[in-house]
C-alpha cells in the first residue's frame, strides 16, 4: 500500500516535446469542436424552450433513452442600496482578515481552463 502511495506521489518523467505538442494539439482541437457544437446546439435548445412554452414538451421527458430536464436558471437577486452597503463593508472586513493573516486559506479542486483564441463567432 505504501508503495502505491509513493508511486502516486512521484511525478512522472517529463514528456517528450513532440508528445506534449501532440497532447496540446489534441486538446485544443477538441475544445474547438466543442465550441462549434455549442454554437450549433444553442438555437436547437431555444427551439426546445419554445416547444415547452407552447405545451408541446414537458419540462422533463426522455427521448431515445436520453433524459431531458429543463432548468429555469439560477435565481439571483438585486438588493437595495442598504444591503449593498453592508455587503461592501463585509468585503472590506474579509480583505482586512486576509491582510492580517487571520483568514485561513483553502484551495478547491484543481482544474484546467482552456480558451480558444479570440475569433468571431460562427454564424449559426
Amino acid at each position: 500500500m505504501a508503495d502505491l502511495l509513493l508511486a502516486a506521489a512521484t511525478p512522472a518523467p517529463p514528456a517528450e516535446a513532440a508528445d506534449l505538442d501532440a497532447l496540446l494539439d489534441a486538446v485544443t482541437a477538441i475544445k474547438a469542436q466543442q465550441r462549434q457544437l455549442e454554437q450549433q446546439l444553442e438555437p436547437l435548445l431555444e427551439a426546445l424552450n419554445a416547444a415547452m412554452a407552447t405545451g408541446e414538451l414537458d419540462p422533463a421527458f426522455s427521448h431515445n433513452d436520453w433524459a431531458f430536464a429543463h432548468s429555469p436558471g439560477r435565481l439571483s437577486y438585486d438588493f437595495p442600496p442598504a444591503v449593498q452597503q453592508i455587503e461592501q463593508q463585509l468585503k472590506a472586513a474579509k480583505e482586512n482578515a486576509i491582510q492580517q493573516g487571520s483568514a485561513t486559506e483553502k484551495r478547491g479542486k484543481p482544474f484546467w481552463t482552456i480558451r480558444a483564441p479570440k475569433t468571431p463567432a460562427l454564424p449559426f
